[in-house]
């Protein structure tokens, strides 16, 4: 038995006659030369495997340029707002969607407080609240900020009950507190408000009410630019001031918050695109040239390469801003993308000009230029790159398929000859017994007759 280069196994010959090397070698070339085909199509297979590979990885490199193509969208978007405090012990603030230039005088007349509950002195002291509450009852109702809940506690103790208030709609938020010792427990239920404001929270067991207010809740209360003379009233501590513009209050007094576009977070994100630009760059390189990869010399290169010149090529004559080039984005001898951040800062075009230029991904601009060539190469449906790699893997799934059919075609073959060489090889060795024994007689008679002259 052997294994030939297709990966077929020979079948088995056991000659035993003086040719019986010579009808295995026939067999052995009979398969050698059948298979030749098939190491041609596994070649190619082999071939179609490398370039899908690298298909692959310029997938992978292209998402990674279209996900700092996204993070630019973002910069010029909300990104491109930033929000300042002078008084930061006063407030915070954050800027979201929607958000746009201006300056607001917060003043924080009350931060508010919650509403406290705990449960009465007079009920069943708790040491255990994982088999232990504060009363016998299973069922309860809970009224908070004006409504009322119907609580099961099916198992009887501290913990579910407090677990089964959590678990309701009330907007409240219920704990347990060790008010005694760690000697001797005494394990409370306390419930608290979610919201500031005077909300009134109580809970019974249908005959008594088990909670004793510790502290009646109170609005946060503050005005924007001194409006409206009485101060609004909130049950947050964060408030929208603005479309987009959100204020965390975090003490009683004045701030002045001011939101201004800035483009500290466009440049940090367009160095990213020029690293993920250079990535897919170097990829395409490796199947350029004499001794190129996998890929050399396939249109998919060519095309996609086109893609990135197209993509770099944008520019828009109708603003101050008319190129990458503007926004410090050049090239160097070896087609790889520089970004020099200082050439924002020192842009002779405004903000406004350059978040013009850029545009965003579903609006126009460079932006959504760039969007739609990344999208022609990547998408994961109708992007050159996608559906090259399923040519590529039905390309190799026919070939695998018909290396199985030759392989088999060769294996019958194989055992075929073999079956017909070992009957030759019998065939001949029975001939040769017989003409050992013809020959071996007549010397007996010869050597007899010339014993008797």
């Amino acid at each position: 038995m052997g294994t030939t280069s297709t990966g077929l196994t020979s079948s088995a010959f056991n000659g035993t006659s003086q040719y019986a090397t010579d009808l295995q070698n026939a067999i052995t070339r009979a398969v050698s030369f059948a298979s030749l085909p098939v190491q041609q199509l596994q070649n190619s297979q082999n071939d179609l495997t490398n370039q899908n590979t690298e298909v692959q990885s310029l997938q992978s490199l292209f998402g990674s340029l279209q996900s700092a193509l996204d993070a630019v969208n973002q910069s010029v978007g909300t990104g491109s707002y930033a929000a300042s405090v002078d008084n930061s012990t006063v407030a915070s603030a954050s800027v979201g969607s929607g958000a746009s230039v201006g300056s607001f005088s917060v003043n924080v007349t009350s931060l508010g407080s919650l509403t406290n509950t705990m449960s009465d002195d007079g009920l069943t002291t708790v040491s255990d609240p994982s088999s232990q509450s504060i009363d016998s009852s299973t069922s309860y109702t809970l009224s908070a900020n004006g409504n009322t809940y119907q609580i099961s506690n099916p198992s009887g103790t501290l913990n579910g009950l407090a677990q089964a208030i959590n678990q309701s709609a009330a907007d409240v938020q219920a704990t347990i507190v060790n008010v005694g010792s760690s000697s001797s427990p005494d394990y409370r239920l306390s419930v608290q408000s979610q919201q500031y404001s005077p909300n009134v929270i109580q809970l019974s067991d249908g005959t008594d009410n088990l909670l004793n207010a510790l502290n009646t809740g109170s609005y946060v209360t503050y005005q924007v630019n001194g409006q409206p003379s009485t101060p609004i009233q909130a049950t947050s501590r964060t408030a929208t001031i603005s479309p987009g513009i959100s204020v965390n209050f975090l003490a009683t007094g004045t701030a002045d918050v001011t939101v201004s576009q800035n483009a500290a977070s466009l440049s940090n994100s367009l160095s990213s695109f020029a690293n993920a630009y250079n990535a897919v760059v170097d990829e395409l390189n490796k199947s350029r040239g004499q001794n190129g990869g996998a890929l050399a010399g396939q249109s998919i290169v060519f095309s996609l390469q086109s893609t990135l010149r197209n993509l770099a090529a944008y520019s828009d004559p109708s603003g101050t801003t008319t190129s990458l080039a503007s926004l410090g984005l050049t090239f160097d001898q070896n087609g790889h993308l520089q970004f020099e951040s200082t050439a924002l800062s020192q842009s002779s075009s405004s903000i406004s000009s350059i978040l013009s230029f850029l545009g965003s991904e579903s609006t126009g601009g460079f932006l959504q230029n760039a969007n739609d060539l990344l999208a022609s190469a990547n998408d994961p449906t109708t992007g050159v790159l996608a559906q090259t790699s399923q040519s590529l893997t039905n390309q190799i799934a026919d070939l695998t398929t018909k290396i199985n059919d030759d392989n088999a075609r060769i294996s019958l073959m194989q055992t075929n000859l073999t079956a017909e060489m070992s009957q030759a090889d019998a065939t001949i060795s029975s001939l040769e017994s017989q003409v050992n024994y013809f020959t071996s007689l007549f010397t007996q008679e010869r050597a007899n007759a010339l014993a008797g002259q």
